[in-house]
């Protein structure tokens, strides 16, 4: 599946995306270390990023997680990442997470890359929930996930790990698909410059 807005595009991930993602890690890695749990200290290396590939190549073709690359129409290329945890298919339910390296940041393309996900879990996946978590100190991902209309639903103590024995507490969200379709012609209007996202299941 890949979703097209505005000025971004959603693509699986896949091997030969390595160089790319180690450079945008490493170039934003002093801000993700303080926010992802799996950004250790030092470098992430190529093998590192190629097991991670591997992993995540290996669930979407099992149909247990989604793992795009955020890519700007303007670059053809990647500026980030945006996944689901494993799929609650039962509950009909998925837990997402995102980044956009440094350079990128501020321009919106996390909300627009976040809004296109949805578009892809609730109205071709037909899921019925959607979760997402961020640190109480992470003042840019909260606003991200307020403003597209995710529900507060409280704070998870101690539940993010930034450090071997350093620990945040998270800020917990959730959004009903009803509540997705209520506001997403909205959402496209302000943050997709009016156009709806167009999604191609290839």
């Amino acid at each position: 599946m890949h979703l097209v807005g505005a000025r971004l595009y959603l693509r699986p991930l896949n091997f030969p995306d390595a160089p790319r993602l180690v450079a945008l890690v490493n170039a934003s890695a002093s801000e993700l270390r303080e926010q992802a749990p799996w950004m250790k200290d030092g470098k992430i290396t190529r093998k590192e990023q190629e097991d991670y590939l591997l992993r995540a190549v290996q669930e979407m073709n099992l149909n247990q997680a989604l793992h795009f690359g955020i890519a700007l129409k303007e670059l053809d290329d990647l500026v980030g990442v945006i996944a689901t945890h494993p799929i609650d298919w039962l509950n009909e339910s998925a837990t997402i997470g995102y980044w956009v390296a440094t350079e990128f940041s501020g321009k919106g393309f996390a909300t627009e890359a976040t809004i296109l996900m949805l578009e892809g879990l609730f109205m071709e996946l037909k899921l019925r929930r959607v979760a997402v978590t961020a640190a109480t100190d992470n003042v840019a991902s909260n606003r991200v996930i307020e403003k597209i209309g995710f529900r507060f639903e409280g704070v998870l103590r101690q539940a993010g790990k930034v450090a071997p024995s350093r620990w945040k507490d998270l800020n917990a969200y959730a959004l009903l698909d009803e509540e997705y379709k209520a506001t997403r012609k909205s959402l496209f209007e302000k943050f997709l410059a009016g156009s709806y996202p167009k999604v191609k299941l290839t």
